[in-house]
């Protein structure tokens, strides 16, 4: 093999092997928007987002959703912003602008997982060793629905837990 083949070679597969830098979808897509971060409960984080299961709103990270809690993009941190009543839809990225890194432990009802590239709402714990979280998420392909399930251990461990800055308890 030629040089040139090898470096054509590694260079593609060090393209296929990269993490994918995914676009921020926010700047392209203009939902509705409120005028201020709402002050949410716990609660109301829990049937913010139960709306959306129940509506069966399809993942795109091109469509708004409208319901009685504004119009929000429908990808993961379109989900979140929704459930936490925020003025806009933000990325995964800049839901940290409105929340703050806890302890994994500390995880509440209407906290999140998030990473670079997804963020899920935590539910509830499927185990007393506080390993398996129960998360509600808006999550691809196009079109799929939003779900809630248990994720394992090893997957909760690939997420940052955040609490919104302006969440009340009950």
């Amino acid at each position: 093999m030629s040089t040139r083949t090898l470096i054509a070679v590694l260079a593609c597969t060090a393209a296929f092997h990269a993490p994918v830098a995914h676009a921020d979808p926010g700047a392209k897509i203009a939902c509705g928007t409120t005028a201020e971060d709402r002050v949410t409960s716990r609660s109301e984080t829990d049937v913010r987002s139960q709306s959306w299961l129940d509506a069966r709103v399809p993942y795109s990270q091109q469509s708004c959703h409208q319901n009685e809690y504004g119009s929000y993009r429908t990808d993961c941190s379109g989900y979140i912003s929704m459930a936490w009543g925020l003025t806009h839809s933000r990325t995964t990225v800049t839901l940290r602008d409105v929340s703050s890194e806890i302890p994994r432990a500390d995880l509440l009802l209407g906290d999140a997982l998030v990473n670079t590239n997804h963020a899920a709402l935590f539910v509830r714990w499927a185990d007393d060793a506080k390993s398996e979280p129960v998360v509600r998420e808006q999550t691809g392909p196009d079109g799929a629905p939003p779900v809630e399930r248990k994720w394992s251990a090893a997957t909760a461990d690939a997420y940052t837990p955040v609490r919104y800055h302006r969440i009340t308890e009950n």
